[in-house]
């Protein structure tokens, strides 16, 4: 049988502390932060891979790229 709670009998929610996120990247998007030349190119290269999950095999794009003297 369920019984009826007034409302003072329920104690309030618990306050959770706030966090504070800081980005790990640069506010440009540029990591890591160096200066690669006045002539660098930056090189990526694009394929897709097979990632095993719980729920299934899947293909992933997956990019990897570089700075090259240009």
């Amino acid at each position: 049988m369920a019984q009826l709670v007034s409302p003072d009998d329920v104690p309030p929610p618990r306050k959770r502390p706030r966090l504070r996120v800081t980005p790990y990247y640069s506010p440009d998007g540029i990591y890591p932060r160096y200066n690669p030349g006045p002539d660098a190119v930056r090189v990526c290269n694009a394929t897709y891979v097979q990632e095993y999950r719980p729920s299934g095999t899947v293909i992933v794009p997956r990019v990897s790229c570089y700075w090259r003297r240009g």
